[in-house]
């Protein structure tokens, strides 16, 4: 495909994008990410006819709408957040489909925050939406780092965003300072599996009914980067305030 062809084609993605309220998008470069990214990780270890990673992402509108809800009698948890990142993966896998497009990858339940294919924050940084905070979090100027990613591989030639943004924590130093588990040890230094034994151990979690809880969230709470907060402002113009005025909130 021509370049004029595949800058068309961004284009369409991206308005696409923004017409459908998926208000974080960037995509990354395919041969920087199976450069940068150990085995195992890497797209091509992964989906080997991608020519695109799109990145995408959902701003959390308070500490609820990042709980965990018992799924009925099933006694499963699914994420409010995550159930809507979900939903714009399937209108943008539907979209890349219909225009002769395949997509790979996506998947959000199973394995834990460890295993999720792709290193999700180091590719969104790598196309400029946000940079790595010393929480291990991906900052955004919009939500701070108080949103879910997801991404979907994609066979469609899309142009990469090359635009890096830089670390703004500077000495900031909030989040280590508010850490329960004491993972975030400083720059660069993040001990994941501490954090997860601690946001997975029941005896840590928020029950603020017998079918809703919430994890340890102190790193996102107390962070005081992004425009919009874990407060009635934050609402405004977001998918959540959609859904509440639609149920009459």
């Amino acid at each position: 495909m021509e370049l004029k062809q595949r800058e068309r084609l961004t284009h369409i993605v991206k308005k696409f994008s923004i017409k459908n309220d998926i208000d974080i998008l960037g995509i990354a470069d395919v041969e920087e990410l199976n450069q940068k990214a150990r085995a195992g990780r890497r797209p091509k270890d992964l989906f080997p006819t991608a020519k695109s990673i799109l990145l995408f992402g959902c701003g959390m509108a308070d500490p609820i709408s990042r709980g965990w809800v018992c799924n009925g009698k099933g006694g499963d948890y699914i994420s409010l957040t995550l159930s809507e990142l979900e939903n714009r993966k399937w209108i943008l896998k539907k979209f890349l489909r219909e225009q002769g497009f395949h997509t790979f990858g996506g998947d959000i339940y199973g394995e834990g925050i460890l295993n999720t294919g792709i290193r999700l924050a180091n590719a969104a940084e790598s196309c400029g939406m946000g940079y790595i905070g010393k929480s291990n979090l991906l900052i955004t100027k919009k939500y701070g780092p108080r949103l879910n990613l997801l991404y979907l591989a994609t066979d469609a030639p899309l142009i990469p965003d090359r635009e890096v943004e830089k670390d703004n924590c500077g000495g900031c130093k909030i989040c280590q300072t508010h850490c329960t588990s004491g993972a975030i040890l400083g720059d660069g230094y993040f001990h994941a599996r501490q954090c997860e034994c601690i946001i997975n151990c029941s005896e840590n979690k928020m029950y603020y009914s017998s079918h809703l809880n919430i994890d340890c969230d102190m790193c996102l709470r107390m962070c005081p980067k992004g425009d919009m907060h874990w407060d009635a402002e934050e609402k405004k113009n977001t998918w959540f305030e959609k859904i509440e005025k639609k149920n009459g909130g």
